[in-house]
């Protein structure tokens, strides 16, 4: 489903290729373009900073839901060990985008990712890997796994579910449009998934984003 606006187009999620044998309860994607002006952005997650200490037990129940998926795939969750940090009193650093990722992501405990959407190729596909698929990280090659829930678009990989971004989409000082990527987990209730989305949509929209939002259901 697409939500009006006046803003960027968001790309066209095409679904997913066949299950793996096992469902893997992966069941939605949600993904936020939008164009905010950067400073508005910065500014807007300072005044939100309260809103994490506020959100903290929320979002540790969602977390949760990531922590035990990645576990029974072998994979550590990046959000526990950000919630500890946010726990610890740590600031969130990084440029505009990447603090407003963070924040999005640390005030609902529901894994999110961020590209430059300029540099995504084509619509979005939901994928499952096959053995030997691979995508260049920021720091190495990824190899994925098996029936590791990945995003490709027409240039091949950009993005594991597990493992992260590559590095061709990534967020530079020149981008100007964001796509924000909204990530399901088994456990989590779609009520909990589309007030994170929301979340992330208010956030660019008070940046003068003009967020367009476009969902698939995975299952």
């Amino acid at each position: 489903m697409t939500q009006p606006g006046v803003g960027p187009s968001v790309p066209t999620l095409l679904g997913r290729q066949p299950r793996p044998p096992v469902h893997t309860g992966f069941d939605r994607l949600a993904a936020v373009v939008a164009a905010p002006d950067m400073k508005r952005l910065e500014l807007a997650v300072e005044e939100r900073r309260g809103e994490l200490a506020e959100a903290a037990e929320y979002a540790h129940e969602n977390a949760k839901c990531y922590a035990d998926w990645f576990a029974r795939n072998n994979h550590a969750s990046p959000l526990s060990g950000q919630l500890q940090a946010v726990a610890d009193g740590r600031p969130l650093r990084g440029p505009a985008p990447v603090r407003a990722l963070l924040h999005c992501e640390l005030s609902h405990g529901v894994l999110m990712g961020a590209q430059d959407f300029d540099a995504v190729r084509g619509p979005i596909r939901v994928e499952y890997a096959a053995v030997g698929d691979e995508f260049a990280g920021f720091r190495s090659t990824v190899t994925c796994r098996a029936g590791e829930p990945v995003l490709r678009d027409d240039d091949g990989i950009f993005a594991s579910v597990f493992q992260g971004p590559d590095a061709r989409t990534g967020i530079t000082r020149g981008t100007e449009r964001l796509l924000f990527l909204i990530f399901d987990a088994p456990g989590l209730s779609p009520e909990r998934f589309q007030r994170a989305v929301h979340g992330v949509s208010a956030l660019l929209d008070e940046a003068g984003g003009a967020p367009r939002v476009e969902s698939v259901d995975l299952a």
